[in-house]
């Protein structure tokens, strides 16, 4: 059975459910040929749906499981070539940079239009661990007394260039690292008229 099948017998036994009520209703209970046909006719897709039905959405749902866990699986897969192919560039930058160092050029163009400069990039990250401790203690108290609940968690939240902006010392809870690498700059088509 499809979707479709099954919304169609649930819709027909709830319609058949409510017409054989009615019926003994307007008989005051009596059993007639019309109540015991409809009786099987509702048995029979009482027996469809719980069967056929259930068997049905039962391999819909398994089907849909496995697709999330593969999908999830290939999404790792590609997540890991992603983060190997970042540490490609990386190391052919690395190299790029010493080839203009040894050569003492800032930067070079090659014959077939790809180009490397020499650059220092710089990476600011927050210093976690220094902030939390300096803070985490202080906030959490805080908010315990403002009536925060001990079942929820506190956590210190900002970035490095917040902590910069802000001055008066806390410059000091950003790391910065500085790296000799290069830009790359790949040949251009010509452009259409």
């Amino acid at each position: 059975m499809d979707a479709k099948q099954i919304k169609k017998a649930t819709d027909d036994l709830a319609i058949m459910s409510y017409i054989l009520e009615q019926d003994y209703i307007n008989n005051e209970g009596e059993v007639t040929e019309q109540t015991e046909r409809a009786e099987r006719q509702v048995a029979a897709l009482k027996y469809l749906l719980t069967t056929e039905g259930i068997d049905s959405l039962g391999h819909w749902l398994k089907a849909k499981e496995d697709e999330i866990k593969t999908l999830k699986a290939e999404k790792d897969y590609i997540d890991r070539k992603i983060k190997a192919h970042a540490g490609t560039i990386d190391y052919i930058k690395h190299v790029a940079n010493g080839i203009l160092k040894a050569a003492g050029v800032e930067a070079v163009k090659g014959s077939l239009g790809y180009k490397f400069a020499r650059t220092v990039s710089c990476k600011t990250t927050v210093k976690a661990e220094d902030l939390d401790k300096e803070y985490l203690d202080a906030v959490t108290e805080a908010a315990r007394n403002a009536g925060l609940p001990a079942c929820i968690d506190v956590a210190l939240k900002t970035n490095a260039t917040r902590l910069q902006d802000a001055g008066e010392g806390f410059d000091k809870y950003v790391a910065i690292e500085l790296d000799d690498t290069c830009t790359f700059t790949k040949p251009r088509a010509r452009k259409e008229a």
